[in-house]
């Protein structure tokens, strides 16, 4: 059982856990909000094979540096401890190194998905108010998923659309003034093994590279 997939059932069994627990004076407005968020982002090295003319072969290991992402959402708080949101996320992590029989040619890369969520989630609201820590789990629709493996001038770029994915989120958020506070949460998305399609630059495919992120964001919401 590889890293990620650990972290997966330890999340799990955490946003369990916590959601069993009673919670004293759950009680906060209704209301509407908006949240804009930036994110860092890791995704574990990933094996995988390329069948087409762009003469990589099979046995193709990448791996990627920290990753970027951005996003935001509009949610609803019901008042008594749950919330619904609705969810963009965009990220990119780009190619660190790819080893491999064919894997000299390519120049530079990246691994990049835009993706819209619908999340439920459970928030822990005080007695004494403040801080409210939230556990969440959302399912993904992919807008797009996809790979690019350049050789110098040469684009090659493969691509998936309409998977579906599923996150964990575990998170803080704090008060500011007035309807305003900040959010801090990790975020640990599933997508399992891709089959991504020649989009460009090249025919075939890319057989099973995984995407399975764990990622860190800060962001800004706003009530209305």
């Amino acid at each position: 059982m590889n890293v990620t997939r650990k972290l997966f059932y330890l999340a799990l069994t955490g946003c369990c856990a916590v959601t069993a627990m009673p919670v004293v004076a759950q009680s906060e407005p209704r209301d509407w909000y908006v949240t804009a968020y930036a994110q860092a982002s890791r995704l574990n090295s990933s094996t995988f094979d390329e069948i087409g003319n762009a003469n990589l072969g099979t046995g193709l290991k990448a791996a990627f540096d920290a990753g970027l992402g951005l996003g935001g959402d509009v949610g609803f708080r019901y008042g008594n401890g749950w919330a619904a949101e609705f969810e963009w996320n965009w990220r990119r992590h780009e190619l660190k190194s790819l080893s491999g029989r064919g894997s000299a040619a390519v120049t530079e890369g990246d691994f990049a998905s835009n993706i819209l969520f619908v999340n439920g989630l459970r928030r822990f609201v005080r007695p004494e108010g403040g801080w409210v820590p939230y556990v969440g789990v959302g399912v993904g629709w992919v807008q797009e998923i996809d790979v690019d493996l350049n050789a110098g001038a040469s684009e090659r770029a493969w691509s998936k659309q309409g998977d579906i994915g599923v996150q964990l989120i575990g998170g803080v958020e704090f008060p500011l003034a007035d309807a305003w506070s900040l959010t801090a949460d990790v975020r640990l998305l599933r997508l399992g093994k891709q089959e991504l399609t020649a989009e460009e630059g090249v025919t075939g495919r890319l057989a099973k590279p995984a995407y399975n992120p764990l990622s860190v964001q800060i962001g800004v919401r706003r009530r209305f």
